[in-house]
C-alpha cells in the first residue's frame, strides 16, 4: 500500500480523532496541528499551533491560528467546516475564561466566536452539537481540555448535563437533553454512586440523527456504556446498546451504526447490578486483565466484543461474523462504498499498530500497513492511536502515527481498493 505523503519530521504534527477529516474538498490542503512536545500532557499554558500542508506541491506548515483547547486524542475538534469544506475551518479554543468554538476564515482571517465548545457538527453545516466540557475535565482524563477547574461540575451525578445544539448561523444555543432524561431511561443499580458523563457524539449523514454515549464510572472498577440516538431537536431517544461493553462506533448510513463492543451474555448481564461490580467485579478484573486480555479467545467468549452492526430505532444487531476482526479500533465508512470501512488496532505484542480495510460483503480484510507505536507512550493519554480518516472522495486515508520516533500525519492512496 502506498504512501504518498508524511509531514516534516524535524517537527511533530497530527491532527486528532477519527471522525472528522484533514483533507479539504479537493483533497489540496490537509490539516495540521503543531504542539512544540509529545511527551507529556499538555497544561493550561500550552499553545497548539493550528496550520495546513499544501501538502502535493510544498512541506512548508502555513500557520493559521492558535488555541489553548487540546489534547492528545482529539486534538483541538479542528476540521473543515461543512458543508463547503474550503476557506473556513472550526476548532474549539479557550476565550475569556470559557470553552468556545471558533469558526476561523483561512483568507480574510476573521474569527467568529460562538458560544461553546463542540464536539461533531452535521454535515449540512447547520448545527454543532455540545457537550459541557467544563464538566468532561474531572472525569475524561486524556479527552479533556485544560485551563478551567469549575469544582462545582466536580460531582458524580450532574442532572443538568446533557448535550447542546447550537445553530452555526445564529449563534443560537439549545439543549436538546439532560443526564436526568437519560438516567430515567431503562435505570440500571450499577449507576448509583457513579460517576456519569455523555461524549463520542456523532451525526447521521443525512443530518437527521445524532448518536453518543452514556457512561459512567462503576463501583469496583471499569466503564459501563450504552449507545444511544436521538433526533437532532431531541426527540425520540432510542437505547442502540444496553450491553454495557460500548467503545468506537460510526454511522454506516442513515439508519444502521458499526461498532465495537460486547453483545449480550451473562456477565455483561451481572455488570448491571450494583453488587455484584461493587464486591465482584473489582477482584475479577486485575484477575482477567493479568491472565486473559492477551489472550484472545477466551477474552471474546467473556465479553462478547465484536464489530457489530445494529440498525437504528429496532432491535436488530447483526455480529460482523469473521475471525479477522478480534480487536477495537476506529472504523468509518468509504463515503463512496457502504461494505466497506476503513479500522486499526490498538499495539500489539510487537508494538505495532494495524491499519486496515475491511469489506463487510466478502469478509476480506486489506492490511494497509503496520507502523511502530512506542512503548513509553502506550497506555496512556499521550499515546498515539492511528485514528483513520478517510477524504471526502474515499480515496485517501490519513492517520496520526509515531512511527519512526516523530508525531506525524501519514496519507495512503487506497483508490485501487475501492469499487
Amino acid at each position: 500500500m502506498e504512501i504518498i505523503y508524511k509531514t516534516p519530521s524535524d517537527k511533530h504534527y497530527f491532527f486528532g480523532y477519527y471522525d472528522k477529516s484533514p483533507l479539504n474538498k479537493d483533497n489540496s490542503k490537509i490539516l495540521a496541528c503543531r504542539p512544540t512536545f509529545i511527551e507529556r500532557m499538555p497544561s493550561s499554558n500550552d499553545l497548539l499551533e493550528i496550520g495546513y500542508f499544501d501538502w502535493k506541491n510544498s512541506d512548508e506548515f502555513i500557520k493559521l491560528t492558535e488555541t489553548k483547547t487540546w489534547n492528545w486524542q482529539q486534538g483541538c475538534m479542528l476540521q473543515w467546516l461543512p458543508p463547503i469544506h474550503d476557506e473556513k475551518i472550526i476548532y474549539n479554543d479557550l476565550v475569556n475564561n470559557k470553552f468556545v468554538t471558533v469558526i476561523f476564515n483561512t483568507k480574510t482571517k476573521i474569527k467568529t466566536i460562538l458560544p461553546m465548545a463542540y464536539y461533531t457538527i452535521s454535515n449540512n453545516g447547520e448545527y454543532a452539537f455540545c457537550i459541557d466540557f467544563e464538566r468532561h475535565y474531572w472525569f475524561r482524563s486524556g479527552y479533556n481540555y485544560q485551563g478551567i477547574e469549575n469544582k462545582s461540575k466536580k460531582k458524580k451525578i450532574d442532572h443538568q448535563d446533557g448535550i447542546w445544539r447550537l445553530e452555526l448561523k445564529t449563534n443560537k444555543l439549545k439543549q436538546i437533553l439532560k443526564m436526568s432524561d437519560i438516567l430515567e431511561k431503562k435505570p440500571l443499580s450499577n449507576m448509583l454512586a457513579a460517576s456519569h458523563y455523555i461524549e463520542h457524539l456523532m451525526v447521521s449523514p443525512n443530518s437527521k440523527r445524532l448518536s453518543f454515549l452514556h457512561r459512567w464510572q462503576i463501583e469496583g472498577g471499569g466503564i459501563f456504556s450504552r449507545l444511544y440516538t436521538i433526533n437532532i431537536d431531541g426527540s425520540d431517544i432510542n437505547l442502540v446498546s444496553d450491553s454495557g461493553r460500548m467503545s468506537h462506533f460510526c454511522w454506516r448510513n442513515e439508519r444502521e451504526l458499526l461498532a465495537y463492543g460486547g453483545q449480550k451474555n451473562l456477565l455483561n448481564s451481572l455488570r448491571k447490578f450494583k453488587y455484584f461490580s461493587k464486591y465482584f467485579f473489582k477482584f475479577l478484573l486485575p484477575l482477567y486483565n493479568l491472565f486473559l486480555s492477551n489472550n484472545s479467545k477466551i477474552r471474546l467468549k467473556l465479553t462478547g466484543d465484536n464489530y457489530l452492526l445494529f440498525e437504528d430505532k429496532s432491535n436488530s444487531v447483526k455480529k460482523v461474523d469473521s475471525n479477522l476482526l478480534t480487536e477495537d479500533g476506529h472504523p468509518s465508512f468509504n463515503p463512496n462504498n457502504q461494505d466497506i470501512f476503513v479500522s486499526d488496532t490498538y499495539e500489539q505484542k510487537d508494538n505495532h499498530r494495524e491499519l486496515f480495510l475491511f469489506d463487510l460483503n466478502k469478509k476480506i480484510k486489506i492490511l494497509i500497513d503496520r507502523l511502530y507505536s512506542t512503548p513509553k507512550f502506550n497506555n496512556s493519554p499521550i499515546r498515539c492511536d492511528l485514528h483513520p480518516k478517510w477524504s471526502r472522495d474515499g480515496k485517501y486515508i490519513s492517520i496520526d502515527t509515531i512511527n519512526n520516533g516523530t508525531r506525524g500525519i501519514y496519507v495512503y492512496s487506497v483508490n485501487k481498493f475501492i469499487k
